[in-house]
């Protein structure tokens, strides 16, 4: 079949909006299968319009009917997690979440002896996210992130489940609180912004707020910080700081820049590790305790951030990669 300019762009529009009828559904198949270049410029096409169009869930429906049709998808393993390509836009039920290799799945969550069905989304080292909750809230998730959110917020408090890093921005409902929990604390707002680092094998977990208020709870007692503080809970020994902080550093991540304050080795790799998706070894107890404080920007390689820090490093260093380049060694010279 062959589509002009406006067929094309039409039929692809209807694709994104989830209003892809049953036979134009078939054209589209038909067409994508009918060249070897249609499918990437089926793809392109959603690359450079997905941001501006209306999705629904049919649009994930439609996609995941469609790639079981496509000649060159028909050997994709079928699971029940769903893992996307990075170009889709995947609607789960009525929120959105858009990232390369996100998986959703339905999970079964637990609070106060209730049992309630999230769906949950992992996104993989290397990678980001970002999550249109259906209150409209925006959520932007860093890599090895999980995420658990409902469907819509019909219960007495909008609840959400976090283990990772993520920065929110919470629509205003002063009747209905937004409540993230985390391994180490809960968080309670209304609307507001901020960025909540909540990895659970990180030592350090931290709340810095941008803007509103927000309440953390743990163990029983509230603690509260305004915009510009930071609240740093040290997991190891359960104490926590309240801080005042640069609030641009805090989110940069979502920008590809990675920001290590004074942090040692030990930090710095699982850092490296989310943002590469590499496993890093580090042969020397002596190596663990460098210190480096900088910004590593999103064109820099792994190579060249590990001779940043060797270079400033008073320990030098090798660095050594693997075959398929995807655990690195750091060893004393």
């Amino acid at each position: 079949m062959n589509y002009g300019f406006q067929d094309k762009q039409k039929i692809f529009q209807q694709y994104l909006q989830g209003e892809l009828s049953e036979s134009k559904e078939s054209q589209l198949v038909d067409w994508i299968n009918s060249a070897d270049d249609n499918l990437q410029v089926f793809k392109n096409y959603i690359a450079e319009n997905e941001f501006t169009q209306r999705h629904t869930a049919e649009t994930q429906k439609a996609w995941l009917r469609i790639r079981g049709k496509l000649h060159s998808e028909s050997n994709t393993p079928r699971h029940k997690k769903i893992s996307l390509p990075g170009w889709a836009k995947v609607a789960a039920l009525v929120a959105i979440a858009f990232v390369s290799g996100i998986i959703i799945n339905n999970v079964t969550h637990t609070k106060n002896e209730e049992a309630y069905v999230l769906n949950e989304i992992i996104v993989p080292g290397g990678e980001k996210s970002q999550v249109i909750l259906s209150d409209g809230s925006r959520v932007f998730l860093n890599a090895n992130t999980h995420f658990k959110y409902p469907s819509s917020f019909n219960r007495k408090e909008r609840e959400v489940v976090l283990s990772g890093e993520a920065f929110f921005e919470i629509e205003k409902d002063a009747s209905k609180p937004f409540v993230v929990e985390t391994p180490g604390f809960d968080v309670r707002v209304t609307g507001t912004s901020f960025n909540l680092s909540a990895y659970t094998d990180d030592n350090i977990n931290s709340i810095t707020l941008h803007s509103g208020s927000v309440a953390i709870e743990k163990n029983g007692r509230e603690y509260k910080i305004s915009p510009g503080e930071k609240y740093v809970l040290n997991k190891k020994t359960n104490r926590y700081k309240i801080i005042q902080t640069d609030l641009a550093n805090s989110s940069l991540w979502k920008d590809g820049v990675s920001v290590v304050e004074n942090l040692d080795l030990r930090e710095i790799q699982k850092i490296l590790e989310r943002r590469f998706n590499v496993k890093i070894e580090i042969a020397d107890e002596q190596l663990k305790d460098i210190r480096y404080t900088g910004h590593f920007k999103p064109h820099e390689t792994l190579d060249e951030i590990l001779a940043l820090i060797r270079d400033a490093s008073p320990i030098k260093f090798n660095v050594e990669f693997n075959k398929t380049k995807d655990v690195v060694t750091i060893r004393k010279k």
